[in-house]
């Protein structure tokens, strides 16, 4: 089987109206590290595929100590507005928690900044391969889903959560919402040649009373992978629902969505990753493959596509760090 054009998730990036809370919450109850800030330049509004100035004027990146990957972006920009529990496009981040989540909740549940949805709740996967994990979530700064997990189990071999050095540890994986989950798996799976991990279909049970789901309608779940050793570390979680369950936030090309607005991908084969897409009828270009001298791209080149429910991706020749 041919490999996955693309590698892993380098982070997310998230927007909203004041970036500054969101990156105190980072510092302080992640405890992550900014590894890099600059300005948001006319090179990136162009990469993007933005309009001037709706980003703000700066960007910062967050990462767990010495990760490599899953980090957290944070640009300015509008605050999602949500009227149903599920939003469209990415709709947030899933961040693995090494120990003691419970304890991350209780910091978190009070916090001026972060709006509780689900308090800790143990979730049992085993029957797909996977395992039992535990986890809460919520919004955070722009009204992005923030979710903490760590495992209670250890699952079969192939689906080991990655070590980290801190608490909070790397983003998991990146919630893909869609009312056109064949499509997108499509896409993602046959033509950027990502691996399913696991593969999922709900009916009823604890993701419906979490989510606030009628019994009955159908959710289907797919985590996706790239050409990366492991599991986690920033894979696609697609979800699939019918229309009349997701958030329909406005879709502005020009504009970033509020709150989790952008997932970033590492690849080897940056020129091949450009055509396939291309020549698909399932995404969009936004802009070509091009050098971005500033920090963190220095140099080397980037590009960025529109997905089949219009998520905005960017992939990259070199790592953030």
């Amino acid at each position: 089987m041919e490999k996955p054009l693309i590698t892993a998730m380098m982070g997310v990036t998230i927007a909203c109206p004041r970036p500054n809370d969101l990156n105190q919450m980072i510092e302080d109850i992640f405890e992550w590290d900014e590894v890099a800030r600059g300005t948001v330049d006319a090179s990136f509004e162009s990469l993007w595929g933005i309009a001037a100035g709706s980003a703000g004027s700066e960007w910062s990146i967050y990462r767990s100590p010495n990760m490599e990957r899953g980090m957290i972006r944070v640009v300015e920009g509008i605050e999602r507005k949500r009227t149903r529990p599920m939003g469209t496009r990415w709709s947030g981040v899933e961040i693995v928690a090494m120990n003691d989540v419970d304890g991350l909740f209780e910091r978190l549940k009070d916090h001026p900044e972060f709006e509780l949805l689900s308090p800790p709740i143990t979730f049992d996967f085993s029957d797909v391969g996977a395992n039992i994990h535990r986890g809460f979530h919520g919004k955070g700064p722009g009204k992005t889903h923030l979710m903490f997990t760590m495992e209670v189990t250890k699952p079969t071999a192939g689906y080991e959560f990655p070590h980290a050095d801190s608490t909070v540890g790397f983003i998991f994986s990146v919630p893909l919402v869609s009312s056109t989950y064949e499509k997108s798996l499509n896409f993602y799976q046959n033509e950027l040649g990502m691996i399913s991990m696991l593969t999922d279909r709900l009916e009823e049970g604890l993701w419906h009373k979490v989510w606030k789901l009628p019994p009955g309608a159908i959710v289907d779940i797919s985590i996706l992978k790239g050409d990366a050793p492991g599991f986690g570390l920033g894979g696609v979680e697609l979800q699939g629902y019918d229309a009349q369950h997701i958030d329909p936030i406005p879709f502005r090309p020009e504009h970033f969505d509020g709150g989790t607005c952008l997932a970033t991908y590492t690849t080897d084969h940056l020129d091949r990753v450009h055509d396939v897409i291309s020549k698909s009828d399932s995404a969009t270009i936004l802009s070509d493959p091009a050098p971005i001298a500033q920090a963190p791209y220095d140099g080397a080149r980037a590009f960025c596509f529109l997905g089949p429910s219009g998520e905005r991706m960017e992939i990259t020749e070199k790592s953030w760090v």
